[in-house]
């Protein structure tokens, strides 16, 4: 079967959730996408009838029918809240594999995912670069002239970014980290693309909590993005190239189990990686190797108040779209959140809601990720609390973002840094015997 023909069966798969479909318009009341937008074409239901009538021939692929399936989070808002249990968010991804596969990728997309997402070199190269810029010019604060440049590449000039690290994870650390005593453990890290050039106090916090706990952390340096990216974009061969390298590459290790502190990093090792890679005794091995690190501490550490120190701080979480509806996991963080001494946890009013982030719609989509906001904005404000502490380095950028445009003072932040944090307190204060 050609790739052409692959992508028909996937539009023929896509239509057929359609007769699934029993038209009552609950995906209406939970779309954030349609709360902002208010328009047919950009919910679940539209979008359903949009792969019947691409797949029957009588709607061809305009510009309207690539925004409308543009215009969707991935957020599985409406696939967890359907009656029927369509999963509209497959449908949209079958679509966007078949037009693409049938109309082309982007030129600016094919540079991206094929050239600088794969070869690597020059993601590190211009990470460096931007975080030497950031800075020079202080930040790039609210009020300096280059943010006046952003628009000339795609961005607003309203938007917040974080800095960039100077030297990534993968640079910084050996493959091999070995384990505080005898290890218990051999454990694979996917750093995953954000932990590697933005947040790599996240990818330290993951190995100093492995490490201090008595597990050998592996992290093998020629791993690539996850794929998720690519596969959001339809690229279907691009991100199969993607998760193919990344399979093979962790299952030469010999590892017992690998760890994942982004979510969308985590969906896709443990279940897009099925679109990929056949149905084998070895990719079911290699899936249930795979934890989010919420999920592997809460399954394989005794986190002991007398090991950790206080932190004296008030923390609400917001549950990240691939983590929540996407793993499944959503008690895990919490609890380890309460196990952390002098740390005041408060649920915040709708935590599952997506926060808008979901990639590179942010980017892409800039006014209306920051309207799709605003109500999880209003919510962490309403919690009153210091910090917003997530699994999910999208949702840290974009809610930090949106905080600072509303002049909130909250800080956005990761629950392993925070557990990182009180071990690395402890250790300072009294060494753990």
């Amino acid at each position: 079967m050609n790739a052409h023909e692959q992508a028909r069966e996937h539009l023929l798969i896509a239509a057929k959730e359609f007769d699934r479909c029993i038209k009552c318009g609950k995906c209406r009341s939970v779309c954030p996408v349609f709360r902002v937008m208010a328009n047919e074409l950009f919910v679940a239901r539209g979008k359903l009838k949009i792969a019947q009538m691409v797949a029957d021939g009588t709607l061809p692929i305009t510009k309207r029918v690539r925004e409308a399936l543009d215009e969707c989070l991935i957020c599985k808002t409406c696939t967890a809240n359907c009656p029927s249990g369509v999963r509209t968010e497959e449908v949209v991804l079958r679509l966007r594999w078949y037009i693409t596969t049938m109309k082309g990728l982007h030129f600016v997309k094919a540079i991206i995912f094929r050239f600088i997402l794969w070869q690597r070199w020059p993601l590190t190269i211009g990470a460096k670069c931007i975080g030497l810029a950031q800075r020079i010019f202080f930040g790039i604060g609210p009020k300096n002239p280059v943010r006046l440049l952003f628009p000339l590449f795609g961005i607003s000039h309203r938007r917040n970014f974080p800095k960039f690290a100077l030297r990534s994870t993968l640079g910084k650390y050996p493959e091999v980290v070995p384990a505080v005593g005898k290890p218990k453990m051999r454990v694979g890290y996917f750093v995953g693309c954000a932990a590697n050039f933005i947040y790599t106090k996240t990818a330290d916090a993951v190995i100093d909590v492995l490490t201090h706990y008595g597990y050998e952390v592996v992290i093998p340096k020629a791993q690539k993005c996850n794929g998720t990216p690519v596969f959001a974009n339809g690229d279907y061969d691009g991100a199969k190239k993607f998760m193919e390298h990344n399979f093979a590459l962790f299952d030469r290790y010999k590892l017992d189990a690998i760890v994942v502190a982004c979510s969308s990093c985590g969906l896709s090792l443990k279940k897009e990686i099925a679109h990929f890679i056949p149905d084998t005794a070895q990719r079911r091995e290699f899936t249930g190797k795979v934890y989010d690190i919420h999920e592997f501490i809460e399954k394989h550490i005794t986190l002991a108040p007398k090991d950790l120190a206080p932190l004296n701080k008030s923390v609400t979480y917001h549950d990240p779209c691939h983590l929540g509806r996407g793993q499944g996991v959503t008690k895990e963080p919490r609890a380890i959140l309460k196990k952390i001494p002098g740390v005041n946890f408060v649920e915040m009013k709708n935590p599952d809601v997506c926060c808008g982030g979901a990639g590179s719609y942010s980017v892409t989509h800039y006014t209306n990720s920051v309207a799709i906001n605003r109500q999880k904005t209003t919510d962490i404000k309403n919690a009153d609390t210091e910090l917003v502490a997530t699994g999910c380095p999208i949702c840290v950028m974009h809610m930090q973002d949106n905080l600072i445009q509303n002049n909130l003072p909250q800080q956005t932040t990761f629950v392993i840094e925070l557990l990182a944090e009180s071990l690395r307190k402890k250790r300072e204060t009294e060494p753990v015997r």
